[in-house]
């Protein structure tokens, strides 16, 4: 039996006449009477978790399980910290509605953190084996699609130091590495932006790369990168 006050002109539900949630935070659903798990009844003084389903003396022995699978970094982990829960839910008091909504919930999260690490997984392995040129092809590949310009910008100041020397090495004639080396970083970060952004649009390679060098100010130096997403794969 669901049970709920609604209040005009304001976005919050008041349950029971003594706790109030806001509507957005629970996704429009309505809070439970009683816990899922234990048919408990829900209040101010046991609080709800998991869409308003479930008491907190229910929710918090399985919390720790439900933030590792959340959180866990590899497949292997995800799983151990899954299988871990699943006993943990089995061999509990909870009513068996209760375990399959417990349950539901936990494939729903490893799901998607699975999906997530293996996403990531193969955009490291493509940025990994990502080719560049500043030509428009590449020996031993041929060009399967074109995803369009990508570009990359990085700013830098030049700091302090780096004036002082650049303005020796101007006076006797000589080569400024503090210049050179900032230049070197700005590039490098412009790259890898350009990169991402390649990634991002389904390429494994960079073509007709070129690099545009800003001075906007004395002491304010920038790279901007700028080329041609493609997908790439090997001749036979």
């Amino acid at each position: 039996m669901w049970r709920a006050t609604l209040r005009l002109w304001t976005p919050y539900i008041l349950y029971d006449k003594i706790s109030i949630i806001k509507l957005s935070d629970v996704g429009g659903l309505y809070m439970a009477e009683k816990c899922i798990c234990c048919g408990k009844k829900i209040g101010l003084l046991n609080g709800s978790h998991l869409n308003n389903q479930v008491c907190d003396n229910c929710y918090f022995p399985i919390n720790g399980y439900l933030t590792s699978i959340k959180e866990g970094s590899t497949i292997q982990i995800l799983e151990e910290n899954y299988n871990q829960l699943i006993q943990k839910i089995e061999a509990s008091a909870y009513s068996p509605e209760g375990k399959n909504y417990l349950i539901q919930i936990a494939d729903n999260i490893i799901n998607a953190n699975k999906s997530g690490i293996q996403l990531e997984a193969r955009r490291e392995h493509t940025r990994k084996n990502f080719k560049i040129t500043t030509s428009h092809k590449f020996e031993g590949y041929k060009i399967i699609k074109y995803h369009g310009l990508v570009s990359g910008s990085t700013v830098l100041g030049t700091g302090f130091l780096s004036e002082g020397r650049a303005a020796v090495s101007d006076v006797f004639g000589i080569e400024n590495d503090s210049f050179s080396n900032k230049l070197e970083q700005i590039k490098d970060s412009s790259v890898k932006k350009m990169i991402s952004e390649a990634i991002n649009q389904g390429g494994n390679a960079l073509i007709g790369v070129t690099f545009d060098y800003v001075n906007f100010t004395s002491n304010m130096i920038g790279v901007v990168a700028n080329g041609t997403a493609v997908e790439i794969t090997e001749e036979e």
